[in-house]
């Protein structure tokens, strides 16, 4: 039995070509050609979420089974709900449900079986458009025909999976168990019907939680989807992957609606951390940031780049460090992440530059010879040491901080290029903060971070 559309003509358009008309606008060009076997995307009206959900499905990567895991609105029950419909209805087409694996999730997960939770259910049905129309088109042009050949005998098939009153533990054994060859769309709204500013503030709290993977903040209000999202994240913690910003906003920045919004977000799953994605992806792009940043403020002008990758609006922590023939010219950072990462570079660059108190300010004539470098940091990680000797095992080959009461000094991880003996590197820090060399103390504290360091020497410029 195929599973009928409910919600063409309202929540996505009912015209086949008005439909992939609409998912072909919300598409977003020159953003990173990684593919993720597992997103995050919102469920509402395309209208209002459509743009947010499809910079999720770019990132998806197409499986032979493609997971769509929604929360239930109007049916209640424990642990997950399957379907038994043989296809998925929608005004592109039908898409195939995969029933021989439905049958084996049931035989080894706690669940209900039943077609009538899905009837009226939304938050699966608006996402199947969105996988017809990037893996199925209906429209393409010659080059995309010969890539899409490639496909061709690759057929995907989906397993819709509504959460009740669901452990998180659940979906993350879920993901483990099919990952090989699955992919995962987790579908969720953010937070429901605060205020504009309400909203921001929740879903930058979630978003946080989101790509920090503390799990222990979520709390319900948060979203819709919240099972899912838990379940993801769990999954991304235990498998050292990482979850990064897609898009985020709200329906009041479509609507004008101020007092009764809905957030929407997409994420995707990055198998390392956000750090490395941005220097696989990005690097061309932070270099000429902090440079522009530079040489707008040698104009007396603030410096925002036109375009932003959502990535970089998460928060984080940077140092720039300028050099000028080869010596030292400035060099300031954050060890705390207190802002997105976008203005963070942006602030650092202009405070490399013509703030940092060692040197004089840039000038203009400098500009051509001037060789920008920046490290973006992890978080930090307190280092437990017994006495000097462990602490010395401990550091390398980190980014270290050290403080001692009113005296604080930071080393970046590329400073153990110069000084590549740990006690030599840590006296020398140590100095740095105004301490003896010889100095220690049971009250002495350490911190570790790790960098990715990004220097033109890297960047191949096309």
């Amino acid at each position: 039995m195929n599973k009928k559309s409910v919600f063409a003509g309202s929540f996505y358009p009912e015209n086949p070509d008005e439909l992939n008309n609409l998912l072909d606008s919300f598409k977003e060009t020159g953003s990173s050609d990684y593919k993720s076997k597992a997103i995050i995307v919102p469920h509402a009206g395309y209208i209002y979420s459509g743009h947010a959900a499809m910079a999720g499905f770019q990132y998806l990567e197409p499986s032979e089974n493609i997971f769509i895991i929604a929360p239930s609105h109007h049916e209640s029950f424990n642990n997950i709900a399957l379907p038994e419909y043989t296809y998925f209805e929608t005004p592109l087409g039908n898409i195939e449900v995969n029933n021989r694996l439905i049958t084996e999730i049931a035989e080894k997960f706690p669940c209900i079986v039943a077609d009538e939770v899905f009837e009226k259910e939304h938050s699966v049905e608006v996402q199947l458009p969105f996988l017809q129309n990037l893996f199925y088109p209906q429209r393409q042009s010659a080059v995309d025909f010969v890539k899409n050949l490639k496909k061709l005998g690759k057929k995907i098939r989906i397993v819709p999976v509504l959460t009740g009153n669901c452990d998180y533990r659940l979906i993350s054994d879920l993901i483990s168990t099919y990952w090989e060859n699955s992919s995962f769309v987790i579908s969720s709204d953010l937070s429901h019907y605060y205020t504009q500013e309400q909203c921001r503030q929740i879903d930058t709290y979630t978003a946080t939680i989101i790509e920090t993977g503390k799990l222990d903040f979520f709390e319900q209000a948060q979203a819709c989807g919240l099972a899912g999202i838990k379940g993801l994240v769990d999954f991304a913690n235990n498998n050292d992957c990482s979850l990064i910003r897609a898009e985020m906003y709200n329906s009041g920045d479509i609507s004008g609606e101020k007092d009764k919004v809905v957030g929407y977000g997409s994420w995707f799953l990055y198998e390392n951390s956000r750090n490395d994605f941005i220097e696989k992806h990005y690097s061309k792009y932070v270099l000429e940031t902090a440079r522009n940043s530079i040489v707008y403020a040698i104009n007396q002008e603030e410096y925002i780049p036109r375009k932003i990758p959502s990535v970089f609006t998460q928060y984080g922590a940077s140092f720039v460090t300028l050099k000028l023939n080869g010596e030292l010219r400035g060099c300031i950072g954050s060890v705390y992440p207190t802002k997105p990462l976008i203005l963070d570079i942006i602030d650092n660059a202009k405070n490399a530059g013509f703030q940092d108190p060692r040197f004089e300010p840039l000038t203009i004539d400098e500009l051509d010879k001037l060789e920008v470098s920046v490290s973006i940091l992890s978080s930090i990680e307190r280092i437990n040491f017994k006495d000097e000797r462990d602490l010395l095992s401990k550091i390398y080959p980190y980014g270290i901080i050290i403080a001692e009461r009113d005296r604080r000094a930071v080393y970046l991880p590329v400073v153990w290029e110069q000084l590549p003996d740990r006690e030599i590197f840590l006296n020398s820090l140590k100095e740095k903060a105004g301490l003896p060399p010889n100095y220690f103390s049971r009250t002495l504290e350490a911190y570790k971070f790790s960098a990715v360091y990004i220097t033109e020497d890297n960047i191949i410029y096309h």
